[in-house]
């Protein structure tokens, strides 16, 4: 099917007349995604929802996925999203009312749902400017930001993380009916563990084991899986760098696609932003040993933040949440998150010790010490990071 243009999109909205200009937009990997101007030099983003990831075309995602976006932007932004143009979806009102009960974060923003059409399915959102992701400043052809920078956004994120948290879980009862994402579990299903197992089976002198690491990750998804009403919360979803864009100037933090938005465990936001976090810390310090010194700056900022924020201002929602079940799937999932991710290519493009264009899994210099540290952590070891947080 072919990917409508963002003008005939706005067609019959009131974003009409932006029609200037549309520069197409990467960095994410599942909608397509574009900045358009009308003749005064205003802009906003135009979001489309297609029947698979626009970069990874092979992928089905069902296109539902829009629904819970636009639902999640509602409750994010409270009563300052009812002065935009959602006022004729009423589930987006009850949550934007019920939002404004959520404890804001100075410092982190999440840009405005201005339109949304579930049927095409495309949204109009606010623009927050040509800012580069998390993951970009560490890219090899930009130079590393400031230590300062880089431990506020952890800081900001974390606490950001624990106050949804927090909320998720006094509300949890009002929330569940509209965060239950199943569209979004079962592309994790089919593309983060199926692909996982899949690369395990392929490369053995990673899982030489006798299939023990491919039983210990298919173990883990049985168990999440098992319904289970005490812990859960609700999610982010899909917390990892490319959903994190810092604004220097301002010294904003801006989070980024909701797509993923669900309730569940806590590991699927904490372990999954610490997954990024460790690796494009190691990749940029040449001499960072991730062995001896597992839980570098950013990450233990993060995470103190985190437990800080949760603990002091919802005694009960941590004691719930965080409790050693949680410590351990957060600890097997980030070891299964940074295998998929290098043995994927993801990280295989840092350039570290090697050949910086070489994107062939397990050729990059990388691999040879990311991979065997996952290992333990998909394995449970004791020493876990996550520790931290008990």
């Amino acid at each position: 099917m072919q990917t409508p243009s963002p003008f005939d999109l706005l067609k019959g909205t009131v974003y009409e007349h932006y029609t200037v200009s549309a520069i197409k937009l990467t960095g994410g990997l599942v909608n397509h995604v574009w900045r358009v101007s009308d003749k005064d030099g205003r802009t906003v983003i135009v979001k489309y929802a297609g029947r698979t990831m626009s970069a990874f075309p092979e992928n089905a995602f069902s296109t539902e996925r829009t629904e819970f976006e636009a639902r999640g932007l509602a409750l994010l932004n409270g009563k300052r999203q009812l002065a935009t143009g959602i006022a004729h979806v009423p589930e987006l009102c009850v949550l934007s009312e019920l939002g404004q009960a959520m404890e804001n974060t100075p410092g982190v923003h999440i840009p405005q749902l201005l339109h949304y059409n579930s049927l095409v399915p495309f949204m109009v959102l606010e623009d927050i400017g040509n800012l580069n992701p998390y993951n970009a400043w560490y890219a090899p052809n930009h130079s590393q930001p400031p230590m300062v920078d880089l431990l506020l956004v952890s800081r900001g994120v974390g606490e950001w993380l624990a106050r949804l948290h927090a909320f998720g879980f006094e509300n949890y009862d009002k929330l569940e009916e509209y965060f239950v994402n199943l569209p979004a579990r079962q592309f994790m299903g089919t593309v983060f563990y199926d692909m996982l197992c899949s690369r395990l089976a392929e490369h053995k002198e990673f899982a030489n084991d006798g299939g023990k690491l491919i039983t210990r990750v298919r173990d883990f998804c049985r168990e999440i899986n098992k319904p289970e009403s005490a812990g859960k919360t609700l999610l982010f979803g899909d917390l990892w760098s490319a959903s994190v864009l810092f604004n220097p100037k301002s010294r904003t933090i801006n989070l980024l696609d909701l797509e993923f938005f669900d309730v569940g465990f806590i590991y699927n936001d904490v372990g999954h932003f610490v997954a990024h976090l460790l690796p494009l810390y190691y990749l940029c310090n040449p001499e960072y040993n991730l062995n001896t010194d597992p839980c570098p700056e950013s990450v233990t900022a993060f995470l103190n933040a985190y437990k800080e924020t949760l603990k002091g201002e919802c005694p009960r929602a941590y004691t719930a949440l965080v409790s050693p079940g949680a410590i351990k799937q957060s600890t097997m999932f980030f070891g299964m998150e940074i295998s998929r991710d290098v043995l994927t290519g993801y990280w295989c493009r840092c350039g570290k010790g090697g050949d910086a264009k070489d994107e062939m899994p397990l050729t990059c210099a990388c691999a040879d010490e990311l991979l065997p540290f996952a290992r333990k952590y998909i394995m449970n070891t004791s020493e876990s990071i996550f520790n931290v947080l008990i």
